[in-house]
């Protein structure tokens, strides 16, 4: 890791220090001997240095270190600001499990401070930039360490940051921005912590807030609705006449988000959402193939599609559930670490579901093990034109599938939800968190503390859901819900 981002500080010393103009390959020198005992090596003129552990080369190691300008096809995640060319490495023999690189990052533009600079690592795997850990910056040396696993090239980085009078605010890779709370430690880690937390807040005022609008103009004709709710009155629930189609609005008068279990036939499913900053349409695609599923949130309203000209009965049963509030938080979570993910992107989750009738009950197993090379998620991923995102999209059914087995173990986590708030929340915040770590630990040191201080921020979410939620609500048996639409 050292020498990683050694690398990556030597070539923005190169960039900044001596003021060179990259246009191609810069700085290019002769191999150099990983030792298996460890230590350190310096490169680019000294302005990278890459530090090993013993135990951590496989066979004899060398490599060569080279700098040139980003390119087009390496871009880093929305909301992250370049500072300086790309240092790649290359392995003439050998390989590395773990180092820790230096860089020294000489002048700095302006307005970029040093102690915001966080190290980037390329995944050849993902197609992604993913930001080292246990960054430190040293203002003498003028240099940034960082961890890493990944040896495919380097490049600084800092958060994109936009200030008015309320304060600081950063962006994920979809879009949504994140306050960052006044008083936040100024590093790369401390405004990532900060914006996990503001994202959390955000997604529980999505899921436990205030009752949403329901609109159910124009009617359908010759349709019966009928809702039962325990308590009553606590869906509401009517069918929307179109050309061509139907589609059923359903809105939960709960203060608590519900799944609604979808018919087998697939006459019913998710209508696509493209709203910006957004990750309903991505969690309910999701949903849909590993669960059959759909999610509502406290108060809000979903809209689903139905196959017209239907004649039979459709019976749509709901149950408050954690599992929604896990999803969402995790992959928000996701969407703020998780470099360049296509996964995350609303067209893909539409692409996704326009395919789910033809290939999802095939692709349903290989997606929840993150299996990308199955020959059914390939056939998947052909077909939705997502074949170079196949890592991707992996690793979020990958996290989906790892919170709904193991949160459904949880004692309150789908049954008299709201009784056990207070003992099942927790629960489920560990799982949310033990998941998400399975993701980053393919990329990253395993139990990188960076990373373990951003999840922490997850320990809040009982509380605040205990605060949504009148005490008269919490009560045993509450929480099951059925729509029944019957063509007259």
């Amino acid at each position: 890791m050292k020498l990683v981002r050694g690398i990556l500080a030597g070539g923005l010393l190169a960039a900044f220090g001596a003021g060179l103009a990259a246009c191609g390959p810069i700085g290019v020198l002769g191999t150099q001997l990983v030792a298996s005992e460890g230590g350190g090596l310096s490169g680019l003129n000294g302005h990278v240095v890459l530090s090993t552990q013993p135990g951590v080369t496989q066979g004899e190691t060398r490599v060569r270190f080279s700098r040139e300008p980003l390119p087009d096809d390496r871009p880093l995640p929305a909301g992250i600001v370049p500072v300086g060319d790309m240092i790649d490495v290359t392995f003439e023999s050998g390989n590395l499990t773990k180092a820790r690189v230096t860089l020294d990052y000489g002048e700095l533009p302006a307005g970029v401070r040093p102690e915001m600079l966080n190290v980037f690592a390329w995944s050849a795997e993902l197609g992604g930039w993913f930001p080292l850990t246990a960054t430190a910056t040293d203002a003498v040396e003028r240099a940034v360490s960082g961890d890493t696993a990944l040896f495919d090239g380097f490049v600084l980085g800092t958060w994109q940051v936009t200030s008015d009078a309320t304060g600081d605010t950063i962006r994920t890779g979809s879009g949504a921005a994140l306050p960052v709370k006044p008083g936040t430690a100024g590093t790369f880690w401390g405004y990532a912590r900060a914006g996990a937390a503001a994202s959390l807040e955000q997604t529980l005022e999505h899921l436990t807030g205030a009752r949403q609008e329901l609109s159910c103009e124009p009617k359908a004709s010759n349709v019966t609705v009928r809702n039962v709710s325990v308590p009553a009155g606590r869906v509401d629930a009517c069918v929307i006449s179109g050309t061509g189609s139907q589609q059923i609005r359903v809105r939960n008068r709960f203060p608590f988000p519900m799944v609604l279990d979808l018919p087998d036939d697939g006459s019913v499913r998710p209508a696509p959402t493209s709203e910006a900053g957004s990750l309903d349409g991505v969690r309910d695609t999701i949903l849909t193939y590993l669960d059959g599923s759909v999610a509502v949130g406290g108060g809000q309203v979903v809209t689903l599609e139905l196959t017209p000209g239907r004649k039979d009965p459709v019976t749509l049963s709901g149950r408050l559930d954690w599992s929604v509030i896990a999803l969402d938080s995790g992959l928000r979570h996701l969407d703020l670490l998780l470099p360049n993910s296509r996964a995350l992107r609303g067209s893909t989750a539409e692409a996704l579901l326009q395919a789910h009738q033809e290939f999802g009950t095939a692709a349903r197993d290989a997606l929840a093990k993150g299996q990308e090379g199955d020959p059914a998620v390939r056939s998947l991923l052909q077909a939705t034109g997502l074949s170079d995102a196949g890592r991707s999209v992996a690793d979020v059914f990958r996290f989906s599938a790892c919170v709904l087995e193991r949160g459904r173990t949880v004692a309150g986590s789908d049954q008299d939800v709201l009784a056990a708030l207070k003992t099942a929340g927790p629960a489920i915040t560990l799982v949310t968190g033990d998941c998400l770590r399975e993701i980053y630990d393919r990329y990253q040191p395993v139990g990188a503390r960076s990373y373990i201080a951003v999840l922490d921020t997850l320990k809040a979410t009982t509380s605040m859901v205990r605060k949504a939620v009148p005490k008269a609500d919490r009560v045993p048996g509450t929480g099951l819900v059925t729509v029944t639409i019957d063509p007259n």
